[in-house]
């Protein structure tokens, strides 16, 4: 891998990145696909929300019927809406012939209703969770946590959203009108073969985790959303198994960033793009009040290299020299295009979003330090069914009978995270934290709200504040890993437990 700082140094110098060449194939088609939205399941009234894991067959290109999974659909799951303050109630039944674990990404809930993998579901299995909300309003997600198997399920469709509401965010003047100018976008790459089926592996995936060649949004190619003729709030998940993804516009406009993996931020922040690292949500708004359609492009992080690639570099710049009809652009993932025939949204955004409490530095009480290891050559065997275990974190890969921490409840903790090789992003279950540092530098304006995912490489330290406030326990203890889903996988994830 390439070094991240010099990335992040190089795509901040240069706001007019839209100028690059395509740089990812995508699929020859016809007509664009409509924006799929899917199915919105009501999950704070208390009654139970059926999610049957099964195989399906999806059309991700006309006329062809794909291999894949879902909840109680054919590809990805509906989206799960709730309340702070309700009982979520969710009954999974794995009609698949695979065992399943799903864990709710980014909830605050107590490690034996979070989903990792001990609590795996065998084919024909029944699990039904009852889940206490008590976080902020926030986007977090659903997906399968299987163990050595969570790349693969993924990968064939499941994951879903899950939108948690509030007072606090019912009261600000921001878009909320699920399907018209409230958007789920979970954004994923995918490879097909030339029949069209799914082409994934584990073992062929390389260091740097599985890239898919063509981006889908919501399981389509390249599609078109209808929305109004005012501002549009798009619920962003990088659904990728592996890939960082560049976020911006192809006429280069500006959006207002809101709110990140745990919620709200404290103020909006204005961008022009932005890196998405897997499992990362973020909320943004954008304004069609000017008619205009909107391309949505993702560009592939990992085609960018260090600042120092003078050929790439020289490419750029020469694009920039060039009139705006001479540049060109990769096609959009996504294109809003506006409806006149739809109510806008026209209130201004609020100045003001929520505020945010940090704990004094003398409330910090420990630190942790986590070493992320590409190459371990201590690791190896292999999990029943399982790819071999060949990467690790501080020197162990990830064993099931194992906890490698064991963290006291409700008190306030410093965690540093650096790798031996390459960009990670680090996902910790049970909780949402406040970055303090990204790779040894500051940390940008939109990273400064409550977060369950950083980034790390191995230029320096990043490092988190953190706390935990429900039990998780040796029988169902929190995962903290990768979330790069094949180093995952291959043993970079640890356990913990809370008591």
């Amino acid at each position: 891998m390439s070094s991240s700082l010099s990335r992040r140094r190089f795509l901040a110098g240069f706001p007019a990145l839209i100028g690059a060449g395509a740089l990812h194939p995508a699929w020859a088609l016809g007509t664009p696909a409509t924006l799929p939205i899917p199915n919105l399941a009501d999950g704070s009234d208390g009654k139970p929300v059926d999610l049957p894991i099964r195989q399906g067959e999806w059309s991700f290109l006309p006329g062809v019927k794909t291999p894949t999974l879902g909840f109680g659909q054919d590809y990805l799951g509906p989206t799960i809406r709730t309340r702070r303050g309700s009982e979520l109630s969710l009954r999974y039944h794995n009609m698949s012939s695979e065992p399943v674990a799903v864990h709710g990404h980014g909830l605050h809930v107590p490690g034996d209703v979070d989903g990792g993998p001990q609590l795996e579901m065998a084919p024909g299995d029944r699990w039904d969770p009852t889940l206490s909300i008590v976080q902020p309003a926030a986007t977090c997600w659903y997906h399968s946590h299987t163990h050595g198997r969570t790349g693969d399920q993924v990968y064939r469709g499941l994951a879903g959203m899950i939108i948690i509401d509030d007072e606090q965010a019912d009261s600000l003047a921001l878009p909320h009108r699920y399907g018209v100018d409230d958007l789920p976008i979970i954004i994923q790459d995918r490879t097909f073969d030339a029949q069209g089926r799914l082409v994934y592996s584990l073992m062929d995936s390389g260091d740097d985790g599985w890239f898919g060649e063509t981006v889908i949004v919501n399981g389509a190619i390249a599609p078109v959303a209808k929305v109004p003729a005012g501002k549009v709030r798009l619920r962003l998940l990088n659904g990728a198994n592996a890939r960082f993804y560049i976020v911006t516009f192809a006429d280069g406009r500006i959006f207002h960033k809101i709110a990140t993996d745990g919620g709200l931020l404290e103020a909006p922040v204005p961008m022009t793009q932005m890196e998405m690292a897997p499992g990362e949500r973020c909320e943004i708004v954008v304004d069609l009040s000017d008619g205009r359609s909107a391309g949505l492009l993702t560009l592939f992080e990992d085609e960018f290299e260090d600042e120092e690639d003078e050929g790439l570099l020289g490419g750029l710049l020469g694009l920039f020299d060039r009139s705006e009809s001479e540049k060109t652009l990769p096609p959009p993932s996504l294109t809003l295009e506006v409806d006149n025939a739809l109510m806008p949204h026209t209130a201004p955004l609020p100045d003001r979003l929520i505020a945010l409490a940090r704990p004094p530095e003398s409330a910090i009480v420990r630190t942790r330090d986590f070493m992320l290891e590409m190459n371990h050559s201590g690791a190896g065997g292999h999990g029943q069914g399982h790819a071999m275990m060949d990467m690790a974190i501080n020197g162990a890969a990830m064993d099931m009978n194992v906890i490698n921490e064991r963290i006291e409840r409700g008190v306030w903790e410093r965690w540093r995270f650096r790798s031996d090789q390459g960009e990670h992003p680090f996902h910790v279950h049970g909780c949402s934290f406040l970055i303090d540092k990204v790779a040894g530098e500051s940390v940008p304006a939109d990273q400064k709200g409550w977060k369950d995912m950083v980034v790390l490489d191995d230029d320096g330290w990043s490092e988190i504040i953190v706390r935990f406030d429900h039990p998780a326990t040796d029988r169902t203890p929190y995962m903290y890993h990768c979330h790069i889903l094949e180093h995952e996988d291959r043993g970079m994830m640890g356990q913990f437990t809370v008591s």
